[in-house]
């Protein structure tokens, strides 16, 4: 995201002046996070002049980020294919995200802007609930396997055997193969993406507003400078896991 930002004023012929108070920097920031948060990809390729695919990359980072604060914050561990399942849930509860970018304020080393963030709490405290899905989910697996370990019944007749007409035996069928059971953890994680795909229907936001200050330095050759760290705050104010 630095890149971009630096590419948005080295691709014009713009140098520190006076005229550069009037440079409208909240309006990359603006475009940067309806990117990031709303995978709205029109101003920052407009602004930044980047290609497509590498505006959806940034969207794709922030999602695939907010997954992982996801899974560390409740300690799971989803396979890859849960994984994306759990990508899916925060991109669109990603499309929700409220923020507000304040005007920018021209300071001696660049500039500063207030971003206002509304958290959504949908996904926030859920470890009693998870850890109801933990013991269901072992429960279910236990009783399948005293099933699956139960003896069969034996299918032979009275003599001993089943015969055919001739007195042969009959072929033996083949059995059907058994589908593998999941392990209670992975059927545990499953149960708790449900949980979270069931909150997208209505999304929560609770608790104060967070303002977060970006601090933006103005190089000597005219490039705007943010350091990534302030933006991964928004990210951890945008989805609340606490």
């Amino acid at each position: 995201m630095a890149a971009l930002m630096c590419l948005g004023l080295s691709g014009c012929d713009f140098l520190p002046s006076e005229e550069f108070n009037d440079y409208d920097v909240s309006s990359y920031i603006q475009a940067l996070l309806d990117s990031s948060y709303h995978n709205d990809h029109r101003a920052l390729t407009a602004v930044f002049q980047v290609a497509e695919d590498s505006a959806q990359a940034n969207n794709t980072t922030t999602v695939e980020n907010a997954a992982v604060n996801f899974c560390n914050a409740y300690g799971l561990t989803p396979d890859e294919a849960q994984m994306q399942r759990l990508e899916d849930i925060m991109a669109k509860a990603l499309l929700n995200a409220r923020y507000q970018v304040a005007d920018e304020v021209k300071v001696e080393t660049g500039y500063t802007i207030e971003v206002t963030v509304s958290p959504i709490t949908s996904f926030s405290g859920l470890t009693e609930q998870f850890t109801a899905l933990r013991s269901q989910a072992q429960e279910e697996v236990n009783s399948k396997s005293m099933v699956n370990l139960g003896g069969e019944e034996d299918s032979e007749d009275g003599d001993g055997g089943e015969w055919g007409e001739d007195g042969e035996d009959e072929p033996t069928p083949t059995p059907a193969p058994t589908p593998l059971m999941k392990t209670a953890a992975e059927l545990y994680i499953d149960r708790a993406l449900d949980l979270c795909e069931s909150k997208l229907g209505a999304m929560e936001f609770g608790g104060a507003d967070t303002a977060i200050v970006l601090n933006i330095r103005l190089t000597q050759d005219g490039q705007l400078q943010l350091d990534l760290n302030q933006i991964d705050e928004i990210d951890l104010a945008v989805l609340s896991f606490q």
